[in-house]
């Protein structure tokens, strides 16, 4: 008696299953292809991205080489007025004299 009821319900059961996942398949593919249209625009994304950072720490590179050049420059600058005074000064001593 217990085996009779049991194999229409394991086969009622089967049913409810098979209808359940039948019936989403379509619903499943879609969303399967959506995900994996995002996935490809992300990846894409990132690909974009991780150029925009190597070209953004190139120049940043490149402006640090042109503020150490230009702290050199002022350095030169700098020394080049103490020069210009300096000789300034021993100018205006030799008009004196």
């Amino acid at each position: 008696m217990k085996k009779e009821v049991s194999v229409p319900l394991l086969f009622l059961l089967i049913g409810v299953v098979l209808i359940t996942f039948g019936g989403c398949g379509v619903d499943i593919k879609a969303e399967n292809e959506k995900l994996k249209a995002e996935n490809a625009a992300l990846k894409s994304d990132n690909n974009k991205l991780n150029l925009e950072i190597q070209k953004l720490k190139e120049e940043i590179q490149k402006m640090a080489e042109k503020e150490a050049l230009l702290s050199q420059l002022t350095a030169e600058n700098e020394a080049l007025k103490k020069q210009v005074e300096e000789l300034k000064a021993q100018l205006s001593k030799k008009k004196k004299k």
